[in-house]
């Protein structure tokens, strides 16, 4: 059985004191950037677990990386936490509705931090663990259809003055259902439902 990878988590805030403040307050591998370009860069380049994102930086501000992460598909189920000065309630609205995962105003508490991280990122094991599970089941249904369809002919005999077609649609991903046609010895067609 493999060790799961340790969490690393992105510190994106213009504020060298707040990049390293954060960092030095998280239990895990955390990586600080100083914008929001070089926050969509790295994200793009590297797998991180969770975003701490501050909305006011120069060239591209939080709204936007968070509004870019959410359209990308390779980004889009990284959990991204806002910690921003911003204390209005149409800021916090906002990043909700861009889809943060959860908005804490600077300064806040070492604790509830902490408690936020940890939530997220539980929240993100059990997405992650839920997406594994059903990608196994589909791989199982992939080699259930499969099989399902190794049982089912090739091919279907022509005598003379028949036409035979078949067609095999599962009411889901794999059905129960089973047809053959073959010919007897005796020249007789026998149809298998």
């Amino acid at each position: 059985m493999s060790v799961p990878a340790a969490d690393r988590l992105l510190v994106v805030d213009d504020n060298e004191m707040n990049r390293d403040l954060l960092a030095r307050r998280l239990r895990h591998e955390a990586v600080t950037v100083s914008n929001g370009l070089e926050a969509l860069g790295l994200l793009r380049a590297e797998r991180f677990d969770l975003v701490l994102l501050d909305i006011t930086m120069p060239e591209v501000d939080g709204y936007e990386v968070l509004r870019r992460m959410r359209e990308d598909e390779a980004l889009r189920h990284v959990p991204v936490v806002m910690v921003s000065a911003i204390d209005e309630t149409e800021s916090v609205v906002r990043c909700l509705e861009l889809g943060a995962d959860d908005y804490l105003v600077k300064p806040f508490n070492p604790l509830v931090l902490r408690a936020r991280v940890e939530a997220s990122l539980a929240r993100k094991l059990l997405r992650d663990r839920e997406q594994t599970h059903a990608r196994m089941l589909e791989r199982e249904l992939e080699i259930g259809r499969q099989i399902q369809a190794g049982f089912l002919p090739e091919q279907l005999p022509q005598p003379a003055g028949w036409h035979l077609d078949s067609r095999f649609v599962p009411a889901r991903q794999v059905g129960g259902d089973f047809y053959d046609a073959f010919m007897l010895p005796d020249g007789r067609l026998c149809l298998v439902v």
